[in-house]
């Protein structure tokens, strides 16, 4: 969802590193840090921007963002476990052959895979990402009964946001199709006792067990231009709005509504 924004955000140098996490701890009182970024295992000083965040002793849970590649690395793995990471959130975002296309790497499907195995050995909590694209519509019931046979503790799924006020890229699924799947995964994810983390989604579509809805966000220090970028979205869109208690809903994007309609005989108000 970054796209080509990612060469115009800002560089976070360790001073400016510094500065925020303090601004996080006694402005805001957070209690854990998500560490995100174009791809962070590229960045040769991640290890030193870790272990000061550790040695603060302020947050309970540091997370790495990650294409998981090198985690691959056993010895790279285990540094980065040593330094303070506890948490490790991992994209992938098909089967093989598509999810080295997304990231345009040959072999990165197997080196991720192979990361997520190697995390099995560590007491770490460990989180798989995939984000819902007409890319990867139908592999991801496939890639979800993979995914839940190994040591995850939770599974999550994301509906794509454009960025834009049009799906340019044709990559946004119609909720119709995000509802059929919705079906199909729910059930086959749930006999695993994992938790499946919705996002991005209105309310009024997710269901089951062990399926939660979290459209919330962290607290984000990003460049102005990501925000730019995110309010061309224009979330809220919904035929039944004014009358839905929904407490976690955006609604549907302009671009989603541009392409697919308002989807009122799928979307229902919450009373």
């Amino acid at each position: 969802m970054l796209s080509g924004m990612k060469k115009e955000l800002p560089f976070v140098d360790f001073d400016l590193f510094h500065r925020v996490l303090v601004y996080f701890k006694e402005k805001l009182d957070s209690e854990n840090l998500i560490l995100s970024g174009a791809e962070l295992t590229t960045f040769e000083d991640l290890d030193k921007y870790i272990e000061f965040a550790a040695s603060l002793g302020w947050f309970k849970k540091i997370q790495l963002q990650t294409n998981g590649r090198k985690l691959s690395d056993k010895n790279y793995l285990r540094h980065l476990i040593d330094c303070g990471v506890n948490e490790f959130f991992i994209s992938i975002q098909g089967l093989e052959a598509s999810h080295d296309a997304v990231t345009r790497i040959p072999g990165s499907f197997k080196e991720t895979m192979e990361g997520i195995r190697n995390l099995e050995a560590y007491p770490v909590y460990v989180i798989t990402n995939t984000v819902l694209t007409r890319l990867n519509y139908h592999e991801v019931t496939p890639l979800f009964a993979l995914l839940s046979k190994g040591a995850l503790k939770e599974i999550h799924l994301w509906n794509f946001f454009p960025m834009e006020s049009t799906d340019t890229r044709d990559l946004l699924v119609s909720m119709k199709d995000g509802y059929e799947l919705i079906s199909r995964v729910v059930p086959l994810v749930e006999k695993s006792g994992k938790p499946l983390v919705l996002k991005n989604l209105p309310e009024c579509l997710c269901f089951g067990d062990l399926a939660f809805l979290d459209n919330s966000y962290p607290v984000t220090f990003i460049g102005e231009s990501y925000w730019k970028a995110f309010d061309e979205n224009r979330f809220g869109l919904c035929r039944y709005r004014d009358r839905c208690r929904a407490q976690e809903c955006w609604g549907l994007t302009h671009a989603h509504v541009e392409k697919y309609g308002d989807e009122r005989d799928l979307l229902k108000p919450i009373l």
